[in-house]
């Protein structure tokens, strides 16, 4: 069995990930698009990507039975965004659906809170792309 390597596994995700962003904003007609951040393997604190206000952080893990994010993450994320930006994490186990974690007040009448979380499944974030964009200052031409 062939090993992965876990750098060469999360850049091919970041890639991944990158060409989904960009493949929804140019279908919403948005003239902002996204690249990988690649000082964030050697300046720690920054993002894997950043779009507007919006401060994402991707993970690509192994094995998971229960499919749920870890607290480290979420905390790196809002770490990197500060008090100016919008923390996302985006993160995929082996063998699972692609998540999304945002800052609920994105889907919701709740008051601005990070620690108070949405967690689901990305093509679900992705019915709610327009609302959630505009809340972070990216718009469609």
């Amino acid at each position: 069995m062939k090993k992965i390597n876990s750098r060469t596994k999360g850049a091919a995700f970041e890639r991944l990930m990158v060409n989904k962003i960009n493949a929804r904003l140019e279908l919403g007609n948005y003239e902002n698009r996204v690249k990988r951040n690649l000082d964030q393997s050697f300046v720690k604190g920054l993002a894997d990507i950043y779009l507007g206000n919006f401060c994402i952080e991707l993970k690509r893990y192994g094995v998971s039975n229960t499919n749920m994010y870890r607290q480290s993450w979420w905390e790196q994320v809002l770490h990197s965004s500060g008090d100016n930006l919008i923390p996302v994490l985006i993160y995929k186990f082996n063998f699972k659906e692609i998540h999304a974690v945002i800052p609920a007040h994105l889907v919701s009448s709740l008051p601005k809170n990070n620690q108070i979380t949405y967690m689901c499944p990305l093509d679900e974030l992705c019915e709610k792309f327009d609302e959630i964009m505009a809340k972070g200052n990216v718009h469609s031409k």
